[in-house]
């Protein structure tokens, strides 16, 4: 087989902030019965969940970015920011184009290395400028798998995985006896496990987790995630009693430059430890996998990472034989279809996650190949990352500054 094509050089690249006001926020009306709403003023754009340190937006919002190659191949890319997003957009439309149109490139990782090294004397090396590198990457990648006649997984590696069992990321209903008939009609779809998460309270965390294995037993795998906001000294207390329970993972719990408590929490007896989303580079990676890994399943976001520096952050990763599976997190379409061609070539025994509320947001201005049936995602036979844009119709969701 002759080994694809990945030279290019870029013609035109354009974005655009889309926002959907029309749908709940990325959280929906999880858990708030619990929340005092006044706590959020009417038409806010963000808000804090009490308990929770990390803002959310109160409608989906994403920076969507189009490439258009010097062959006249068309592609498409998503960052995973959902706040602000407009500031991708500005980080590409106002510096980075003009670094990387006309210039000849040997393959996305040289445009990757370019982009980087443009500002890591600067201290750039993290947030927003990488977040524009990713939406960039991505569409490049989506462009050359069109010209190539291959998903982008099939220029990966020569033997992508074609199915991809997913597990359900958070309960959203506002209730615990909702979440528990939302958990059992996941054994209709077929899928095999659900996330949950939770504040940096232990006991409330264990009481919930407790109630769903009970009230959902068809689930075959429960994960934890505590959103970074536990004290070392409960992080150790969870991990140890979610091993109790069989827990496939415990997620983010503690702060995300905390390496040297993660090294005492990994060290601890309990469930493996995940984390990962956090990361942007593999610079940033390799001091959690030296000399010693400090986790045990790496979850880096392809919205964060690029596809590019994906590959070397999955490789890096298995040679300290941690096995690897990307966070889905905020994103529509373009975002997901990156994600799970990235899914296709990693670890094949820890299920995808899977953002239920997410998937359809664009549907009525795009056509993904990508199907959930029977709890499995299946790659499409498409090229590129198997989802194609209707310009016209992305239109009504643009916002205009």
């Amino acid at each position: 087989m002759t080994s694809p094509d990945l030279s290019f050089t870029i013609a035109e690249v354009r974005t655009a902030h889309l926002a959907f006001p029309d749908t709940p926020g990325y959280w929906e009306q999880y858990r708030r019965q619990n929340e005092e709403l006044s706590a959020t003023p009417d038409l806010a754009r963000y808000e804090f969940k009490p308990g929770w340190q990390t803002v959310y937006a109160t409608m989906v919002e994403t920076p969507l970015v189009r490439v258009k190659l010097a062959n006249g191949h068309i592609g498409w890319g998503e960052s995973n920011t959902p706040i602000a997003p407009e500031i991708v957009c500005v980080m590409i439309d106002s510096a980075i184009a003009e670094m990387v149109i006309n210039r000849e490139f040997e393959s996305p990782t040289h445009l990757w290395d370019f982009v980087y090294d443009s500002q890591r004397g600067r201290g750039v090396n993290s947030g927003y400028w990488m977040d524009a590198l990713a939406a960039l990457d991505i569409a490049v990648w989506d462009a050359l798998g069109k010209r190539n006649d291959l998903p982008v997984a099939a220029l990966l590696d020569n033997q992508p995985r074609t199915n991809i069992p997913v597990y359900l990321s958070g309960l959203r209903r506002a209730t615990l006896d909702e979440r528990i008939t939302q958990a059992k009609s996941l054994d209709e779809q077929g899928i095999r496990g659900a996330k949950i998460f939770q504040s940096g309270d232990i006991e409330i965390a264990l009481q919930e987790l407790d109630a769903l294995i009970c009230g959902a037993p068809n689930i075959e795998q429960w994960m934890v995630d505590t959103l970074w906001m536990c004290t070392l000294d409960d992080a150790i207390t969870a991990k140890r009693q979610f091993g109790h329970r069989n827990l496939r993972f415990y997620e983010c719990p503690l702060q995300p430059e905390d390496l040297a408590g993660h090294r005492t929490l990994h060290q601890a007896d309990g469930s493996p430890i995940a984390i990962g989303e956090h990361f942007r580079t593999t610079y940033q990676l390799n001091d959690w996998l030296t000399p010693d890994p400090v986790f045990d399943i790496y979850q880096p976001d392809i919205g964060r990472t690029s596809i590019s520096d994906f590959i070397r952050q999955r490789d890096l990763a298995y040679t300290t034989n941690i096995p690897v599976t990307p966070h889905m997190g905020n994103g529509v379409s373009v975002f997901q279809a990156a994600t799970l061609q990235c899914a296709a070539v990693s670890s094949p025994e820890l299920l995808q996650e899977f953002q239920g509320g997410l998937s359809n947001l664009l549907q009525d201005a795009s056509d993904s190949g990508w199907q959930l049936k029977h709890g499995e995602f299946i790659l499409p036979d498409r090229p590129g990352l198997g989802v194609s844009i209707d310009e016209n119709g992305i239109e009504p969701y643009i916002v205009r500054r």
